[in-house]
Parts: structure tokens; sequence; C-alpha cells
């Protein structure tokens, strides 16, 4: 095998190190985007404070976070006349009452307003959404404090681009620290 790439001429060498260099040039390409479609909303985006509610945080494999669920996550079926099924794109409309609250679901993006985009997770007397904002990672003690404030009524800092995707800045802990 290795006297057949001795015999290679200088055009076969010369397409190998192409391909090398366009193969690792496609992977950095797609590592970036990766990077920078997770930031971009911290970047560019509108903040809004969401508030949290409860949920069951233990995980052995995802490692230190805080599990998070939001008001905004169970949408009434009154917010919305349209029916939509489990796993469909939905755009949230939100309103400040000191935190953002939903005021409606549509199939649609919004022509103005703050809005965040989910997906339909569960279908029943309401719509359970997932908006991609569900976990925060943090070191182990604060996740164990934040754990306890969720449950006394914390807040996260979210931005929100103008696509309706969301990106969590800071967790906002009841009693402040963590």
């Amino acid at each position: 095998m290795f006297k057949a790439i001795k015999k290679w001429t200088p055009a076969n060498r010369q397409f190998l190190v192409i391909g090398l260099t366009l193969t690792i040039s496609a992977q950095m390409l797609m590592l970036a985007t990766e990077y920078l479609s997770s930031v971009w909303p911290l970047w560019f985006g509108t903040p809004v404070i969401l508030k949290t509610a409860p949920i069951d945080p233990r995980s052995l494999f995802r490692g230190n976070y805080v599990r998070l669920n939001y008001d905004i996550s169970n949408i009434n079926k009154n917010l919305t006349q349209e029916n939509f099924k489990r796993s469909e794109v939905g755009y949230v409309t939100l309103k400040e009452e000191g935190v953002f609250i939903a005021t409606g679901l549509h199939r649609e993006k919004p022509k103005s307003g703050v809005y965040i985009r989910g997906r339909i997770a569960s279908v029943g007397s309401g719509y359970r959404m997932k908006y991609g904002i569900e976990a925060y990672f943090m070191p182990k003690e604060k996740a164990l404090k934040a754990e306890r404030s969720v449950r006394q009524g914390a807040t996260a800092e979210v931005y929100l681009l103008s696509s309706g995707k969301a990106a969590i800045a800071k967790f906002n802990c009841k009693s402040g620290d963590c």
C-alpha cells in the first residue's frame, strides 16, 4: 500500500492536500456555526425576564445544572384560535407585567412585539411548550441553591432574537445567593 502512495504523482498529492484542507475547513465551519448559534441571542437579542416554576432537576448524566420550567411553558388553549399538534413550532407572544407573561400562541411569527419561538411538547387541556432554555449549567453548589430558589419563585434573564430564538443569560435566585 505504501508503495502505491510513493508512486503518486504531484497532481495526486495536491488533490489529497486540497481534499484534507476542505474537510478540515468544513469541520471548523460546522463547529463555528454551532457555537455562534448558541451565543448569537446573547449578543443581539432583546432581554426579557421570565418567572421559573419548580421541576425535578435530577440527572446523573448531564452534570451540574438547574432544570427550569417557566410559567410560559404551559399555554392555555384560550390563548390561541388554532389547533396545534405535538412537535409543531409555535410563537408565544409576551407582555411585561413585572415579568413577561404569555398572551397568545401563533403558528406564524408575529410581525411586531416580543415573542419566543417554541415547540409543542404535549397537548392536553393546554399546550406544553419547550423553548430550548430548560436547562442552565452552573457549579454544583450554586445549582443546589438554585434548585431551592426555583421553588421560591426565581427568574431567568433570557435574550430573544427577532426570529424568536432564546438563550439564557442569567439565572436570578430569589435569595440572591446563587
